[in-house]
C-alpha cells in the first residue's frame, strides 16, 4: 500500500455503533458465541463471533467422525455446538456418505431396536480431512485461524450508485485470510480456500486532489463500480475496461485455489496476481503531477455468488 492511500483511508473513522458485537445475539444460523476472556478490561466486546462457512462446516464435521473414529456421537450435541439445527447436521453426514467418504452403520440393542448410527471415515486413512479445521480450532479464541467473525451485511459494498468508501471490508477480509494461510501453513496443510467460490469482482474507484491537502481530507473519490468474471472455465483469459485503462485479465490456479493475473493491455506488463490468500489490492498512477493526484484503486473480490 502506498503512502498516498494509507492517508487517504487512515484518516477516516469508523462508526463505533456499525461493530457487529453491539447487535443482538443472533440464536442458530451458524453464528458461534464465545465468551471474551478479555471483557471488558481489555476489549469491549462481550463475545467474539464466529461463523463458519457451509464448507468448513462440513470439514468439522468429518474430522469430528475422525476423531470418533468408528463410535457413535450425538447429533443434536454437534449441531449445538455448530449452532446450527439437528437436520443440517445429518444432511451434512448424508452427504459425506454419498460422496464415499463415510461409512454410516445403524446400531441396535439387544432387544433389536435401532439405538443411534455409527459413523467412520473410510477414505484414505488422515490424521486430519482437508485443511484440519475441527471443532477445537472452531473455540480456540488462541488460535487465529481466520473463521468470519462478524455480521457481513455490516461491512457489506453498497449497490445504490451512492458514494462508499471500500477499503474497511478490503481490510477486513485480508486480515482474515492472511489468519487462514498462517494457520495453514503453520501445520503445513495445503493452500485451500475454505468456501464455494464462483466469482472474481474487480471493485474500483478513482481519487484525485491536491497531494498537500489530501490528509485533510481535500480529494474526490468517485462512486463505486464493480466488474464481476465467473472463475470457470479456469485457463481463460477476459478484457475489461474502466477508469481510461484496459486490463486483461487471466484466470487460472486450481478450483480450490484460483489465482487471477492482471495485465495491462496496452503495455502487456503483468500488473499483479490476486488470490483467495492475498490482500488483491492495485493502484494505478493515470495522471500525476507535483499538485495533483489522478489515480484508479481496485480490489480483486472473491465471491460465492
Amino acid at each position: 500500500m502506498n503512502e498516498l492511500f494509507a492517508q487517504k483511508y487512515d484518516s477516516e473513522e469508523w462508526v463505533e455503533d456499525e461493530y457487529p458485537w453491539k447487535q443482538y445475539k443472533r440464536k442458530g444460523y451458524g453464528f458461534i458465541y464465545i465468551k471474551n476472556p478479555n471483557f471488558p478490561m481489555e476489549d469491549d466486546r462481550e463475545y467474539l463471533i464466529r461463523k463458519p462457512t457451509p464448507k468448513e462446516r462440513r470439514e468439522i464435521v468429518v474430522n469430528t467422525v475422525i476423531e470418533c473414529n468408528g463410535r457413535t456421537f450425538k447429533i443434536r450435541a454437534l449441531a449445538e455446538r455448530l449452532c446450527v439445527s439437528d437436520r443440517t447436521v445429518q444432511t451434512i453426514l448424508r452427504q459425506l456418505q454419498k460422496d464415499g467418504l463415510i461409512e454410516i452403520t445403524p446400531k441396535r440393542g439387544k432387544d433389536g431396536k435401532q439405538k443411534g448410527n455409527a459413523y467412520k471415515y473410510i477414505e484414505q486413512p488422515c490424521e486430519f480431512y482437508g485443511t484440519g479445521l475441527t471443532l477445537k480450532s472452531l473455540y480456540d479464541i488462541t488460535q487465529n485461524v481466520g473463521f468470519r467473525d462478524w455480521a457481513w451485511k455490516t461491512h457489506g459494498f453498497g449497490h445504490d450508485q451512492n458514494w462508499h468508501n471500500i477499503y474497511p471490508l478490503c481490510k477486513a477480509k485480508f486480515e482474515q485470510r492472511m489468519a487462514r494461510k498462517e494457520y495453514l501453513e503453520a501445520n503445513g496443510l495445503p493452500l485451500v480456500v475454505p468456501e464455494d467460490i464462483k466469482y472474481i469482482v474487480l471493485r474500483y474507484c478513482y481519487w484525485k486532489g491536491n497531494t498537500t491537502k489530501l490528509i485533510r481530507r481535500s480529494y474526490l473519490y468517485s462512486q463505486d463500480r464493480a466488474v464481476k468474471l465467473k472463475l470457470e472455465p479456469l485457463d481463460r483469459t477476459e478484457t475489461v475496461k474502466f477508469c481510461g485503462i484496459t486490463l486483461n485479465v487471466e484466470i487460472g490456479g486450481a478450483k480450490d485455489n484460483p489465482q487471477v493475473t492482471i495485465i495491462d493491455a496496452d503495455t502487456n506488463k503483468e500488473l499483479t496476481i490476486f488470490t483467495w490468500f492475498d490482500e488483491n489490492i492495485l493502484i494505478g498512477d493515470l495522471d500525476i503531477d507535483e499538485d495533483t493526484v489522478d489515480q484508479v484503486f481496485i480490489l480483486g473480490d472473491f465471491t460465492t455468488r
